[in-house]
């Protein structure tokens, strides 16, 4: 059975990509054809459809005007653009995903608006018992999918499934990037350790040697008459390494906070997904390494239909929210 939606023909002037003909290890593709369904299928339709829902029955959302709904649409499109083109949808899209994405979406925001569900990661701590419940499941569910993906992609010969698993370096590396900036705003370390690395330097090529401690201390016996004035030349003479290596004032005026959304981790599991959608994706193609086939598999598709839609769910109903953010 054809598992594709897509299937172009007609002139090709242009010289983009045929479906028919793009072959499973290509590193991108594109055809603005099968862009246009595949925006229709996961934004431009169950936006609307999402946002009238969830008004209807009086669903979690954020208010946007007019400028906001805008707004998203632009970075929806640009979000997408890069999935389509990197995960080659040219000729990967297919029904199987379109019909798992949208009882998907509904179910997942069925979920969320639960009581014991209306909280988020930074209040870890604070999650009722319900939640956690969810939470386990949840993560269950993706290890089932993830151990799934990993062993389609160790029938294949080695090194391809060091390189798949090693993709996760990819958002990690953003991770990592983002708390690294929050601490340098919040407690101004990087630039601490860079002016207390300079001024030990200077210290140590400009200090000229200074008279031992001990002969300070010997005069200053010898001379108890005069103790509170030799008390003065002594702090004077001896270098005040204290004050020499003094942080340098804060210049950010504000203070900001890790917040990682439901939207950005589904993001990029459908990054993993996609990858695997129609004879593995090879991850390293994403990183302009090597090329492997890739493997048909409903399960891929499936996977691919729940991730975009937790991920849309997300978006229709609070729009591209940011990783960092500033604290009011």
């Amino acid at each position: 059975m054809d598992l594709y939606a897509a299937n172009v023909t007609g002139p090709n002037v242009m010289d983009f990509s045929n479906p028919s003909l793009v072959p499973e290890t290509a590193l991108f593709s594109f055809h603005p054809l099968v862009f246009l369904y595949f925006i229709l299928s996961f934004y431009i339709v169950p936006y609307p459809i999402y946002r009238y829902v969830a008004n209807k029955y009086n669903w979690e959302v954020n208010q946007k005007t007019i400028a906001r709904h805008w707004s998203d649409t632009m970075l929806g499109f640009a979000y997408g653009l890069i999935v389509f083109i990197f995960g080659n949808y040219s000729k990967a899209f297919g029904w199987i995903t379109v019909v798992a994405f949208y009882p998907s979406l509904f179910g997942y925001a069925i979920i969320a608006e639960q009581p014991y569900t209306k909280t988020s990661l930074p209040n870890i701590k604070h999650w009722p018992k319900g939640m956690w419940i969810v939470f386990l499941i949840a993560l269950g569910i993706i290890l089932a999918f993830a151990g799934i993906h990993i062993y389609f992609a160790s029938q294949f010969s080695l090194p391809f499934v060091i390189y798949y698993v090693c993709g996760l370096l990819i958002p990690i590396f953003f991770l990592v990037t983002s708390v690294l900036l929050i601490k340098e705003v919040n407690s101004n370390w990087m630039r601490t350790r860079y002016y207390t690395w300079r001024q030990q330097r200077q210290l140590k090529t400009t200090t000229p040697p200074s008279t031992p401690t001990a002969n300070y201390l010997d005069e200053a016996v010898a001379h108890e008459n005069m103790q509170s004035n030799k008390d003065i030349t002594l702090t004077e003479q001896m270098p005040s390494q204290e004050l020499a290596i003094l942080p340098p004032p804060n210049p950010y005026t504000n203070r900001v906070s890790l917040h990682i959304h439901h939207w950005q981790i589904f993001y990029v599991l459908a990054f993993f997904t996609r990858w695997c959608l129609n004879n593995i994706f090879d991850i390293a193609k994403y990183m302009l390494t090597v090329y492997l086939d890739r493997f048909k598999h409903p399960v891929s598709q499936v996977a691919a239909g729940i991730v975009l839609a937790c991920y849309m769910q997300g978006i229709c109903a609070y729009g591209y929210d940011p990783l960092v953010n500033d604290d009011r």
